[in-house]
């Protein structure tokens, strides 16, 4: 493998190590301050509003500036928004941390994605992604466990902690990271000059980036509440479930991606996931005991980690040359259904807790039918 990549992923297998370190005391936290889900669906809304609006100046940065400073500055932010939350005492400072943390979102991952599809040949991009999904989920599978280990000491300690990785992963860019060079692929398609940007190609794409993440980030947004509430998961319950459930994703983007994508295509496999998402949440709603909710936890984020990389090298497959401006596009539509998942799901919640995973499939059954209906084979590459 690339040794930039080893670089890059070793670096947002920190940064994700540090933001799943902090979701098992999320609970805790909240209820400390007396808040409640419409807050904490607030919290998240904040951090996507400002994804969504820093993502396409982020993407276009990354094209014009390089991947490496645009993923620095990104670092340095994310840090430094954690540092704010664990000494938050009032909601408004929470809301300051989740702004930071919002714009750093908006410059790590149009840098990241940019930078993995700079350093992809069409052979090797599905890997790369999926790849890059794993290393993401390998940092939710040590994340909890070890944030579950830091909240004995305090309910404030896992964030530091998330700031020190921060820290550190900002270091690793400084001196190892490197951009894409000419050598690192086989390919003489990527000219010099930057081409116009093909827009046109993305309005589908967008549209349905857009959907799905309304529904996953409502899901994954209120999964430790709703598993609180419903069958009274503490912290070290939470950290299994999430944990379980990253090691069936790794297991599955690892060994099932490449070869998924390869004989079906990323649309079709985005089809599939969601009609297995839709399935697998009302499973979830029925689950009515501590076992069964364990055991449906460890399965029910696989149609969500097959769809992110499918549609993430969809993007990457489509932006030629401009793999900044089409991460930064990716993440603003991500970042549009994680500021209205939150937001209604949050309230939905304080009404009834089962009531986020039936919205949720619903936006995955009208998704399901736009992409049914979709033919990207008309679009030209």
């Amino acid at each position: 493998m690339n040794n930039k990549l080893n670089v890059l992923y070793f670096n947002i297998f920190l940064m994700f190590l540090g933001i799943s370190i902090v979701i098992p005391v999320l609970p805790t936290i909240l209820h400390d301050l007396d808040l409640n889900g419409s807050d904490l669906g607030m919290l998240v809304a904040v951090f996507a509003m400002f994804q969504m609006i820093a993502s396409p100046f982020g993407g276009r940065f990354a094209d014009k500036f390089g991947k490496k400073i645009i993923i620095i500055i990104g670092l340095l932010l994310f840090s430094i928004s954690e540092f704010i939350f664990a000494m938050g005492n009032t909601f408004s400072i929470l809301l300051v941390s989740r702004v930071l943390g919002g714009i750093s979102a908006a410059f790590v991952m149009p840098g990241v994605n940019g930078m993995i599809g700079d350093l992809s040949t069409s052979e090797n991009r599905a890997k790369n992604f999926s790849y890059m999904s794993a290393v993401i989920n390998t940092g939710f599978i040590v994340g909890p466990g070890v944030g579950g280990f830091l909240a004995e000491i305090s309910h404030r300690m896992p964030f530091y902690f998330a700031g020190a990785l921060g820290i550190i992963a900002l270091l690793f860019s400084v001196f190892l990271l490197k951009e894409a060079s000419d050598d690192d692929t086989n390919e003489t398609a990527r000219p010099k000059v930057k081409e116009p940007f093909p827009y046109k190609l993305f309005v589908v794409p967008v549209i349905i980036m857009l959907i799905l993440s309304y529904g996953l980030a409502s899901t994954e947004t209120m999964f430790s509440l709703y598993t609180a509430e419903k069958v009274g998961f503490e912290p070290k319950d939470i950290s299994i479930a999430i944990t379980g459930g990253a090691i069936v994703g790794v297991i599955f983007q690892l060994f099932l991606f490449e070869k998924l994508v390869g004989k079906i295509g990323e649309i079709k496999l985005t089809l599939f996931s969601l009609i297995y998402s839709v399935l697998i949440l009302g499973a979830f709603v029925y689950a009515s005991h501590y076992i069964t909710v364990m055991l449906v936890s460890f399965v029910i984020f696989i149609g969500f980690d097959l769809i992110r990389p499918s549609m993430t090298n969809y993007f990457s497959k489509l932006a030629g040359n401009n793999q900044g401006t089409a991460g930064g596009l990716n993440s603003a539509a991500t970042s549009v259904g994680n500021l209205i998942g939150p937001l209604v799901a949050g309230a939905a919640f304080d009404i009834k807790i089962d009531f986020p995973l039936f919205i949720a499939m619903a936006f995955f059954i009208i998704a399901s039918i736009i992409i049914a209906f979709y033919r990207p084979d008309k679009l030209k590459f």
